[in-house]
């Protein structure tokens, strides 16, 4: 999974910064819960950034926010933009709001938002916005919204576990967000689908 977000981080770069030309700016990402060496979206995203800066020559800084909240995020971005900044990186869905908001405060500014779509909600059971408006899921023109398809690598997972030979499967995804469930899902699919090719037909998911 790392792999493939490195691989995909540079080649959303090349297509969104061979517009700059010879200009000078800065590459900025924007660490959400975790840091640059969490073995997940944070370190795949700041691999991918610095392998691409360096081969071209750019200039590239990761900003940390001082907590995990639509603040703290809003204010990392402005320091970023501050700093210089045309790409602003953000990984993961916690940004949503944050860049739905900064899309707009700073339209000269490319936001590249992996895993998730720029929207104002904060309570989807009340549909309450941090700006008091009407619920608004704008992606604008300077930002580029990116989603995975968790569930086929879920399902490779699963079907391989069971073509391996195990039976007794487990899957623990930590907080129950959509793009693990949708990756236990496929996994789940995955292992259904090798069993039934293994002739195995006694089944007990839990």
């Amino acid at each position: 999974m790392k792999k493939v977000l490195f691989a995909l981080v540079l080649f959303v770069f090349a297509a969104v910064l061979v517009a700059c030309g010879q200009e000078e700016y800065e590459i900025a990402m924007i660490t959400d819960s975790g840091d640059i060496d969490d073995r997940s979206f944070n370190q795949g995203t700041w691999e991918g950034i610095v392998e691409f800066a360096e081969e071209e020559g750019k200039t590239y800084k990761y900003y940390k926010p001082t907590e995990i909240s639509f603040d703290a995020y809003v204010a990392a971005i402005d320091l970023a933009v501050e700093s210089g900044a045309k790409v602003v990186v953000t990984p993961g869905f916690l940004f949503e709001n944050s860049v739905h908001k900064a899309q707009t405060t700073h339209p000269e500014v490319t936001f590249i938002l992996i895993d998730g779509s720029p929207h104002n909600v904060t309570d989807w059971g009340t549909m309450a916005t941090y700006d008091a408006a009407a619920p608004d899921f704008t992606v604008a023109d300077n930002t580029l919204s990116i989603f995975f398809q968790e569930e086929q690598s879920g399902f490779l997972a699963g079907y391989a576990s069971v073509k391996e030979g195990f039976t007794n499967l487990g899957f623990m995804g930590g907080m129950a967000v959509p793009a693990v469930v949708r990756f236990g899902l496929g996994f789940v699919a995955g292992a259904y689908y090798a069993a039934e090719e293994e002739g195995l037909t006694t089944y007990s998911f839990a």
